[in-house]
Parts: structure tokens; sequence; C-alpha cells
């Protein structure tokens, strides 16, 4: 269609030249034509994910539990089928503190601060207020300058999350502890293997603060 609708496509400069120089009865420059400008490639609006479907799986066949961690952005895994949880995999809503839907904060098992906190008694402060504000979360984490992780329990408790590679979205620790919460693992000087996916593995350790 395009082929016969247009003549000499790419040529539209160089003919609009030759046809203004004519109508104004000028000698057109021997300088070629202008070359036609390249237009950027559109890119689409994004904004950051701020809530997130959890997949978390639990193995205990070697020396250290192994816990696979698969993320999805909530507005797209929600139209999904719903998972069974089972004995080792759990499913869970997890969000951000910057998430704007009131509806999914407060329904989010996992909420998880954006920024990490520059000391622990910052990291602690908002914990207590995060799980004070949304009762109906299960943990709340935050990073903490310096590489590790701290995640609150409903119960009062809180986890330390460590590990020997780089620092980690707090998401990741979280959905660890959540994990290993359901499955019934300790949570006390418990060394972990993350799975990120199929992407990686990490080795993290899990540590009881005192309360």
């Amino acid at each position: 269609m395009a082929a016969q609708a247009f003549a000499e496509p790419g040529h539209a400069l160089a003919r609009l030249r030759t046809a203004l120089y004519r109508l104004l009865k000028l000698p057109e420059p021997l300088s070629p034509p202008p070359s036609s400008p390249m237009l950027p490639v559109p890119e689409p609006a994004a904004s950051p994910v701020t809530s997130w479907q959890v997949i978390t799986s639990v193995a205990e066949d070697g020396a250290e539990p192994t816990v696979t961690v698969r993320r999805f952005p909530a507005a797209v895994a929600g139209h999904d089928a719903d998972r069974a949880d089972s004995a080792t995999a759990f499913t869970h809503l997890a969000c951000a503190d910057d998430e704007r839907d009131r509806r999914v904060a407060e329904s989010a098992s996992v909420v998880v601060r954006r920024r990490p906190t520059t000391t622990v008694v910052a990291a602690l402060r908002w914990i207590e207020g995060m799980l004070a504000e949304l009762p109906g979360s299960l943990l709340a984490a935050s990073a903490v300058h310096g590489g590790h992780c701290l995640v609150g329990l409903r119960d009062g408790r809180t986890v330390e999350v460590t590990t020997t590679g780089p620092a980690l979205d707090p998401g990741l620790p979280a959905a660890v502890v959540y994990a290993c919460l359901r499955a019934g693992i300790p949570l006390d000087d418990t060394p972990v293997t993350l799975w990120i996916g199929d992407l990686r593995d990490e080795d993290v350790t899990l540590r009881l603060r005192p309360a």
C-alpha cells in the first residue's frame, strides 16, 4: 500500500528544495540537499514498580535451606490465575512504602522501604511505624547503609539479614524471611542460599537482633 501511494520515498527534502528554488526563480545551490533527520526511537513512559506478587519456594535437601524468589509486578500478576500455597511454596503481595494505592498497601503482607536508612535506629523506627500504620502487614523491611537489611516481624522480633554479595533490594531479604517463617525454618543464625529466579544465587545469613 505504501509503495503504491508514495513515489521515491526518502527523497522528499531534495525534491522539495528543487521545487522551492524553481518557484523562487533562483538557481539551486550546488551543495547536496540536507539529509533527512533521524527521529529518536520513542521511549514508552515508564514508572517504577511499587507492588509485586512474590512467589517463594523452599528446599531443604542440602546442608542449608534454599529459597528461590520470583517477583512479578502486581498489576500484571493480578490477572494471572491464583497460585495455591503448599508446604514448600508460598505466594504473597509485597509493596514499597511509596505505593499510592492504599488498597494495595493495606493488603500487602510485606512492605519495604524504597531508600536505605543511614542508621539502624532509623530503620527500627521506620519498621515500628510502618507496622503500626499497616496492621495487615506481617513484615516490614528496610535496608541500612553498609549492606545489611532489617526485617521486622509483627510479633516484635527483628531479623538482621546479611549477604556475602552486593547489597540486595530489601524486598529479596524480606521474601527469604517470609518463606522461612511460613516453612517453620528457624530465623536465628540460619544460613540460607537465595536463588533470585534463575539468574544467580547469594549466600544469606539470618540473625535475630536482641529485643
